[in-house]
């Protein structure tokens, strides 16, 4: 008989006992506590469902370069000089003057061609000259006034220099192509019209210098310069006169606008950017080298002896200067008209002694006389500039040039590209600007 194998199961939870009966009232019989009636209970709002929120679909990996480009900051510039407007240039950069002078000098030989041919073959068709003969060609090329055809091939192609430098400042981007003109970004008017009486009047006093100097220093060739030339063509002598009154305007207003204007502009935005604050950077921001270097660049650019290069390059200095002074070409384009219509008018009656332009600068004399009339008509504008205006500077508003933001590769294939740079590090670098 085996005896029984205990349990080791978990103990049996007792039972519960009956709750226990609530007395009746006055001595009835208990009622169960199951059966006595609930207390009624507020009836509770039903609360609305909420709805699953909804997760953004995720966004897809954001390639570098599909980034935006940052916004572009601007900034005032320093107060600028006339031979610094370049550094004014909304997106201006380094490279940009180089490129304008490079790109103006191939506009200028491109037009200068198209013109020669519209001019020459229609001459050459009607006039029966030998176009292979160099003595003929060179003819065309130097300005004589018995021959008005070359007056118009030479004036008009120097004018060519104008749109040639005006195209090269939209085609680079150093807009608007006005800043060449001054300070206001256009042609003052009024200061053309102002500087007209003192270009008449320094000349009249220059030239009058020239003939009592030449009549002291050189007599003899004094006398001969004025007696009249045999056999002038008046006829031609007067188209020649007509010509340079029409288009002298536009040959000098030209070459102020490259030598003055495009040259002087470049050369003051390079030097315009050294740095410190020694003598030697203030001397290469300064406008002296600006004004020099195409002074004597436009000295050479004729044809004239050591004598009449001194001249030519004196104009051309008082003609820089007073750019500056001034803040714009007026004075400039005002005195190389009245010089050269003056010339040119000289020529086509002779009296001078020649009818076309020559090596012959004239002698020392013709240096005197220069110093002495350049000189007071740079006094002249000059006091009357500070007087009645006196802007000659301009501020801009620049790009402030920021580096961009170095691509970064997904860490692996389908892994976003992180949309914000890591703590500790910058979306944008502002990097090195030129005011």
């Amino acid at each position: 008989m085996t005896s029984p194998t205990p349990d080791f199961g978990e103990p049996a939870e007792p039972a519960s006992e009956p709750a226990a009966p609530t007395p009746a009232p006055h001595g009835g019989d208990a009622v169960p506590a199951a059966q006595q009636p609930q207390p009624l209970q507020p009836e509770q709002p039903e609360q609305p469902q909420q709805q699953p929120q909804q997760q953004a679909p995720a966004q897809p990996p954001q390639w570098a370069w599909a980034v935006p480009p940052p916004a572009p900051q601007w900034r005032e510039t320093p107060p600028l000089e006339y031979h610094q407007l370049l550094r004014g240039a909304r997106r201006y950069r380094w490279w940009k003057p180089l490129l304008l002078v490079v790109l103006a000098t191939i506009y200028y030989l491109t037009l200068s061609v198209a013109f020669g041919l519209l001019v020459m073959l229609p001459y050459l068709a009607v006039s029966g000259v030998d176009p292979l003969a160099s003595d003929a060609l060179m003819d065309l090329s130097i300005p004589d006034t018995q021959n008005p055809m070359s007056m118009l091939l030479t004036l008009g192609s120097v004018a060519l220099m104008l749109p040639a430098a005006l195209l090269a400042m939209l085609s680079v981007g150093l807009t608007p192509s006005k800043r060449l003109w001054s300070v206001a970004l256009r042609i003052r008017w009024r200061w053309i019209w102002r500087t007209l009486l003192p270009a008449v009047g320094s000349l009249l006093v220059m030239n009058a210098l020239g003939i009592a100097l030449s009549f002291v220093f050189e007599p003899g060739e004094a006398a001969e310069e004025f007696t009249p030339l045999p056999g002038l063509d008046m006829t031609a002598a007067l188209w020649s006169i007509v010509i340079a009154l029409l288009l002298v305007p536009l040959q000098a207003t030209a070459e102020e606008v490259v030598y003055r204007g495009m040259f002087m502009q470049t050369l003051g935005a390079w030097l315009g950017g050294a740095r410190g604050g020694n003598a030697i950077t203030a001397f290469l921001r300064g406008p002296w080298l600006p004004i020099a270097i195409p002074a004597i660049a436009f000295g050479f650019s004729h044809i004239y002896d050591v004598w009449g290069w001194i001249s030519v390059v004196m104009l051309a200095l008082v003609a820089g200067w007073l750019s500056v002074r001034t803040g714009g070409l007026e004075a400039a384009i005002s005195l190389h008209v009245v010089n050269n219509v003056v010339a040119f008018v000289v020529m086509a009656t002779g009296a001078g002694g020649d009818t076309k332009q020559t090596s012959d600068g004239g002698g020392p004399s013709s240096a005197i006389m220069a110093l002495v009339g350049f000189g007071l008509y740079a006094w002249w504008v000059d006091r009357d500039f500070r007087r009645r205006d006196g802007v000659r500077t301009r501020i801009d508003l620049v790009e402030v040039a920021a580096a961009p933001v170095a691509p970064a590769m997904p860490a692996a294939p389908g892994a976003p590209m992180p949309s914000t740079p890591p703590p500790g590090a910058s979306a944008t670098d502002p990097g090195r600007h030129d005011a």
